[in-house]
């Protein structure tokens, strides 16, 4: 019963700050939050071109309509993990209160990707196992 009571009061104090609006936006992408990481308010500056470039490349458009603009970028370590077995991160942007926009971090590859994505993220995981093991299996031929 002790266990049990510690154990419920550890899951408590994690997700604690886990916003419910968050929880089911990243729920409603297919992703399953592990805990929260941190909360701050930023103002989108000008983006640097290769920055707009890769988050275009992985179909995240929505920070070029709030330069000059203050949001709130709230962060969250996901239970989902990549090829190196580290888990996702996940950034959700707020801008008065809505959420406009989110992204996904990689430790195992170019970094970004797009949350609402995630067929796409575990396709791309797939191809790149699949070319490590074909590199690896030519190297030890």
């Amino acid at each position: 019963m002790i266990i049990l009571s510690f154990t419920f009061i550890l899951v408590a104090c994690t997700n604690e700050n886990i916003d419910k609006e968050h929880l089911v936006y990243i729920e409603d992408l297919g992703w399953t939050i592990e805990s929260f990481h941190s909360s701050e308010q930023i103002i989108i500056g000008d983006i640097p071109p290769e920055i707009l470039k890769l988050d275009r490349a992985a179909n995240i458009t929505f920070m070029e309509q709030y330069i000059g603009k203050e949001l709130t970028v709230t962060n969250y370590q996901l239970n989902e993990k990549d090829l190196e077995g580290k888990n996702y991160t996940a950034y959700i942007y707020e801008y008065e209160g809505e959420i406009v926009g989110s992204k996904g971090v990689s430790s195992a590859y170019s970094g970004i990707f797009n949350l609402a994505d995630k067929k796409g993220v575990e396709e791309s995981n797939e191809e790149l196992q699949k070319k490590a093991k074909e590199l690896y299996g030519k190297q030890h031929d």
